[in-house]
């Protein structure tokens, strides 16, 4: 008899690290973390990084402290004092009710995506700006040679921006591009 489940054995359990339940007990903080849990982390860091959140040394502290936690305790810990990154997981916390795991990388990726197209197009027009007022103060109406990086950078700058359409455009949020989007929690 000794080969028989017990009909009381427990159930596995799927968790989500940052995200901690009423009746998490100090047994689940000692837990040991994966690699999975570990890589989940450094997304969600780097997303605060992106964010404005963390400076950058404080981002590479916790990016080192995360590669080397050994529990889930540690790696709740680089999180503690970062908010929620989208309002459907911080309402979802409340209710004990989780976003799917799919629904958290489709919005991280969309929004992901338009941030950095958004900070391409903003560097591109200060740039190009900053190279017609050299034309301007340097040229005085000769040839206009700003033209040149403008086509270059802005070929980048609309595949940079139909690429990003195409992620939001496609319902998982990936489109034909596969890259690691940054998961939330």
């Amino acid at each position: 008899m000794h080969g028989q489940l017990h009909p009381q054995s427990r159930e596995p359990q799927t968790r989500v690290v940052g995200l901690r339940d009423a009746s998490e007990t100090e047994a689940d903080r000692t837990l040991r973390a994966s690699d999975d849990d570990r890589h989940r982390v450094t997304d969600l860091l780097q997303a605060h990084y992106v964010a404005g959140r963390l400076a950058q040394t404080e981002f590479e502290g916790r990016l080192q402290e995360a590669v080397a936690a050994r529990t889930m305790g540690d790696l709740d810990a680089l999180l503690t004092d970062l908010p929620s990154l989208n309002a459907p997981a911080a309402e979802a916390s409340e209710t004990n009710e989780r976003p799917s795991h799919h629904e958290r990388r489709k919005h991280a990726g969309s929004r992901c995506s338009e941030q950095s197209f958004r900070a391409h197009a903003i560097s591109y027009v200060l740039v190009m700006c900053l190279l017609v007022a050299i034309w301007a103060l340097t040229s005085r109406g000769g040839y206009f040679w700003p033209v040149w990086p403008m086509l270059g950078w802005g070929i980048g700058l609309v595949a940079h921006g139909l690429t990003a359409r195409n992620k939001t455009d496609q319902p998982d949020g990936h489109g034909s591009v596969h890259s690691s989007a940054l998961r939330t929690h």
